[in-house]
């Protein structure tokens, strides 16, 4: 089961953001508008996961290969392994926070932060360093986590002012999901010996 979840989990995604937009549809009476602003950056997540892993999907590609001229880019630096560990295990729960506990503010703006920062990394940073125009996760960035993102603070806003310690642990709660959430799982879990290799699609045109 785990071997066809770490092949599957972009497209399980997919479903579940189907499932989670339809709760959240039937529920909107009882939430608030926060609440269904950071629902629906979950779904954008995983649309994002999609656009990465699934279709076009070869976001793995660009980064081994791309980004760190990996000599081994269907495993290494990341592999499918660890592809699930952070998108699933990590990044599930980081988003699901802040429909649970709508009164911190900082739990629904880290993520929102998170969606921000993304369009720099899949439409500057990667793609500049791969050569390329396109980077695999910038378009769900731009149009689906920037204006949820935008509409997280205007509610948020609305509902009493966001003060600096809000926005401050908003950064912190940004910064430590990329560090401990993503790259400190990268260099734990990288090797180039690794079984889980990515698919020749998941390579794209940049696969060996």
């Amino acid at each position: 089961m785990l071997a066809k979840y770490r092949t599957h989990w972009p497209r399980i995604g997919a479903v579940i953001a189907m499932l989670i937009g339809g709760a959240t549809a039937m529920s909107a009476r009882r939430l608030t508008k926060p609440q269904i602003l950071s629902a629906a950056n979950l779904m954008a997540l995983m649309a994002h996961q999609y656009e990465e892993y699934v279709y076009p999907g070869y976001f793995p590609g660009q980064f081994n290969r791309g980004l760190f001229n990996s000599d081994s880019p269907r495993n290494y630096p990341l592999n499918p392994q660890t592809a699930m560990v952070i998108n699933t295990c990590l990044a599930y729960p980081f988003y699901v926070a802040p429909v649970l506990f709508p009164k911190k503010k900082w739990l629904g703006l880290a993520p929102v932060l998170v969606g921000f920062s993304q369009i720099v990394l899949h439409g500057i940073v990667i793609p500049r360093k791969a050569g390329a125009t396109y980077g695999p996760g910038v378009l769900t960035a731009l149009l689906l986590h920037l204006p949820i993102g935008i509409g997280y603070v205007k509610a948020v806003g609305q509902g009493g002012s966001l003060g600096r310690a809000d926005w401050a642990k908003g950064l912190g709660g940004a910064v430590s999901s990329a560090v401990f959430g993503v790259a400190v799982p990268n260099m734990v879990m990288r090797d180039p010996n690794s079984p889980y290799a990515f698919t020749a699609k998941q390579m794209g045109p940049y696969g060996v």
